[in-house]
């Protein structure tokens, strides 16, 4: 799912939640999250549909849906959106987010308690102003306050798929640019993390052309604030709220750089306490010998690793959970590869909470190489 399509869904979300906020018409309400549900399970680009003139195509999408996700992808938002912002304090619309909380309780604490920001809301959930309320109770207000801590805690890392879909933009965006040479995502993305902080991602490049690659950074379209614009280094927020790292190295780096910000701290100093054991330095630029400050390699992953005495090691490993000891006697363990997986035994199809149709499903399974799948629709009752 492409990032417009994620941007458009969450607003169609977010009109739902003020508008049942408000008190409006339920069958609105939930025309709208059938909008979002809809958006959220299109495959395609959003973007691309809208150019090749198929928007009107998508099941379930009505005349006034679809001159708001036309308004979006030519204004880059929608007006009653932006309308109905006004009308909610920024501060419940962003407790919304949080498990347990949703619009109608915070409409009858924002009605029978005065509540406005935040504060006032957990001040009410704190003092038993809330669970005096019919409907409430102290358990109930209990559960409100787990889901909000866990949404504090949770709200700063980025889920894998997201963080992935981002970077897969940006990487796309950054290789039109013909001074790139490699182009990779880093850190707890590329191991493939649950969650992730920021977006890394790393260039090799003759350094002469490194200031025209920050500069297409730094001129991504998403991009809502520069933080950094450095010779290395750049540092944005894109219009999400999420941050992106870009880093540049010259190309016969590349290798030592990768590992570099690919491992985990605790993989890292594993790997540089070995090369140290043997009189090697392994740092960003390259391996060197201690002694003598000469580069021995760098070049790629595989010459670090070989280097150092180890087999290369798949980045989603890279933990310092023994599989530095593993690969330097030779027993890594091969990693779940797409084509192992047969088969899918939970799949829905548009006969109940779906997106496409039974036969496309069947002709996508086919295309994946897939020896059985199990259809999981709900009853229509």
């Amino acid at each position: 799912m492409g990032v417009k399509n994620k941007k458009l869904a969450e607003i169609f979300e977010k009109i739902a939640d003020i508008l049942e906020f408000l008190g409006d018409n339920v069958y609105r309400v939930n025309s709208y999250r059938r909008a979002s549900e809809l958006i959220s399970g299109i495959q395609e680009d959003i973007e691309d549909l809208w150019r090749k003139g198929k928007l009107s195509e998508l099941p379930g999408i009505g005349t006034s849906t679809l001159q708001k996700i036309e308004e979006f992808l030519r204004t880059g938002t929608v007006k009653k959106y932006e309308d109905l912002r006004k009308k909610v304090p920024e501060d419940l619309l962003e407790l919304m987010d949080a498990p347990g909380v949703g619009p109608k309780t915070l409409r009858v604490a924002y009605e029978k308690l005065g509540v406005r920001t935040k504060e006032d809301f957990l001040r009410v959930l704190r003092d038993g102003s809330l669970a005096r309320l019919p409907g409430f109770g102290p358990k109930k207000v209990q559960n409100i306050l787990k889901g909000i801590e866990l949404w504090k805690s949770t709200k700063e890392r980025i889920p894998l798929m997201e963080a992935y879909t981002i970077a897969e933009e940006i990487v796309g965006y950054m290789k039109e640019e013909e001074a790139v040479k490699e182009i990779s995502v880093a850190g707890s993305l590329r191991r493939m993390k649950e969650t992730i902080g920021d977006i890394d991602i790393l260039v090799s490049a003759e350094r002469k052309d490194w200031p025209r690659i920050h500069e297409r950074f730094i001129s991504y379209p998403e991009v809502e604030r520069v933080l950094v614009r450095g010779e290395t280094k750049s540092s944005v927020v894109l219009r999400n709220g999420r941050q992106a790292d870009l880093r540049t190295v010259p190309p016969e780096s590349w290798g030592a750089a990768l590992q570099y910000f690919t491992g985990s701290k605790e993989h890292n100093v594993r790997l540089r306490d070995i090369a140290k054991e043997k009189g090697l330095k392994v740092n960003e630029y390259g391996v060197f010998r201690a002694d003598t400050e000469e580069k021995v390699g760098g070049l790629t992953e595989e010459e670090v690793y070989r280097i150092v005495g180890m087999d290369w090691i798949p980045p989603e490993i890279r933990e310092n959970w023994g599989e530095i000891e593993l690969a330097m006697e030779g027993k890594l363990p091969r990693l779940v590869e797409p084509e192992d997986i047969k088969g899918d035994f939970h799949m829905h199809t548009d006969w109940s909470d779906g997106v496409s149709p039974l036969e496309e499903v069947v002709e996508f399974c086919y295309r994946m190489g897939y020896q059985y799948i199990v259809i999981g629709d709900h009853s229509q009752s």
